[in-house]
């Protein structure tokens, strides 16, 4: 469940799905401002203790250099919030 809205007596509850769904009747240059807006927050929200542990479990077991090295920034990022690498 995403957000509830309330009119008066009534209320109306939005799931993800709907709102998606929503995202994908708007004309290409709304769409592109709701890209670039849930790239933003993204970037800026921070992980919790358990997404953080799960990323670093798949950083020590992987045995990709390349694949270690974005894992390591995903975790830094994560802890931080923002670009932080």
């Amino acid at each position: 469940m995403v957000d509830t809205q309330q009119w008066g007596e009534f209320t109306h509850t939005v799931t993800a799905t709907e709102v998606m769904k929503q995202i994908v009747a708007l004309p290409p240059g709304e769409q592109a401002e709701v890209i670039r807006f849930a790239y933003r927050l993204d970037a800026e929200r921070k992980l919790s203790g358990p997404e953080l542990s799960a990323l670093a479990e798949c950083m020590v077991a992987s045995p990709d250099a390349g694949e270690t090295a974005r894992l390591r920034s995903e975790i830094m990022r994560g802890f931080y919030g923002g670009t932080h690498a």
